[in-house]
């Protein structure tokens, strides 16, 4: 009962955003076409949020579970909840000290790949987090069609970000980009560890509802980043910039969300560490790339 009333928030919370997206979009509200504007945000957002249910239904049906944590699942994902605000508490501490020394830029993708390896690893590694057990395994044919299906997808995506990038992007050395794609990896990885094989499947397990713990795990992908993104004006109590940082960032909180839905489903459908740990470094690359690695 729980899960779908925070389900419901969460989803009322989204289309919320998506429309003041909309609706804040330059050239979209015409000071002479107010009511039209608003009733286009508002047509937009029953269509994408219609279409978003209908996908996850179709996505999320059939009863076929791949891993399972066991018992007290109510206890697994508490502790799944406290390390990840250990995660973020540590992540914007470190933010903190390293923009005391002005050094935030240049460390803010390390502090992230330690953070999110670190943390977990230790939570695992004590005992206060378990490692969930596989019960079967996907078939060939189905990791075969749905493998394809999601790398082609995901490589689509990669690409069109990276393709709408500045025409003067840096290219890097060899060595460099080999560094930059196999942290990029272990970033995707850890991430992997924390949102699907660790949280998705407590949820499985807790909610009992494959469409809610889908819903619920990717929301909470998209939300875990926004912090993150928003760390340096908070740490400087900027707070117009943090307005402003913001404001741009909606909308990257949308795509997020959409996809840690996707490689929800992904690991849903399949349970293939493998699979989704390579389908999300793919999503990854356009993005490094566009900004240089």
């Amino acid at each position: 009962m729980i899960a779908r009333s925070l389900s419901q928030f969460l989803a009322l919370a989204l289309a919320a955003l998506l429309f003041w997206c909309f609706i804040s979009s330059p050239g979209v509200m015409d000071p002479e076409y107010v009511v039209e504007g608003y009733a286009a945000g508002v047509l937009t957002v029953a269509v994408v949020f219609g279409l978003l249910f209908v996908a996850l239904r179709f996505a999320t049906a059939g009863s076929a579970i791949y891993w399972s944590g066991g018992a007290e699942p109510k206890k697994r994902l508490e502790r799944i909840g406290v390390m990840i605000g250990v995660m973020l508490a540590v992540h914007i501490g470190a933010g903190w000290i390293f923009d005391l020394q002005g050094r935030l830029g240049e460390t803010a993708d390390i502090v992230s790949v330690l953070t999110s390896t670190l943390v977990p690893a230790a939570f695992l590694a004590l005992g206060i987090v378990k490692w969930p057990s596989r019960l079967k395994s996907a078939s060939t044919l189905r990791l075969a069609l749905v493998g394809a299906a999601a790398i082609g997808l995901a490589t689509t995506v990669s690409y069109a970000k990276f393709a709408n990038g500045p025409d003067d992007l840096d290219v890097p050395s060899i060595g460099g980009l080999s560094i930059s794609l196999a942290g990029l990896i272990v970033a995707a990885a850890a991430e992997e560890v924390v949102w699907r094989i660790l949280l998705l499947t407590a949820l499985l397990d807790v909610t009992a509802s494959r469409f809610q713990a889908v819903f619920l795990s990717g929301v909470a992908f998209g939300l875990m980043h926004a912090p993150l993104a928003l760390m340096q004006p908070v740490v400087r109590a900027d707070w117009p910039m943090l307005q402003y940082a913001a404001n741009a960032y909606a909308p990257e909180l949308l795509l997020l969300v959409a996809g840690g839905l996707f490689l929800a489903v992904l690991w849903l459908r399949t349970g293939s560490i493998a699979l989704v740990v390579l389908t999300h470094s793919i999503l990854n690359v356009g993005p490094d790339l566009m900004s240089g690695l």
